[in-house]
């Protein structure tokens, strides 16, 4: 018997790069300095654009998962 992974792994690669995308975003939206990432990503100013590519990065595996338990 073959263990199979029960997600692929390009859902779950989806899935940990939105992650990160929103959690980028998210720091960007809530910290009050003019922080910037490595000195040269402002995030205060892609916050929201990382925030909505980062949900529609993991809408893959909801919707794997949804089809997948119907």
């Amino acid at each position: 018997m073959t263990n199979k992974p029960k997600f692929p792994l390009w859902v779950i690669f989806l899935d940990v790069v939105g992650t990160l995308l929103v959690a980028g975003g998210l720091f960007g939206l809530f910290t009050e300095d003019n922080s910037t990432f490595a000195g040269v990503v402002d995030l205060k100013l892609l916050a929201v654009p990382l925030i909505i590519l980062g949900v529609l990065l993991m809408a893959p595996l909801v919707i794997y998962a949804v089809k997948r338990v119907r």
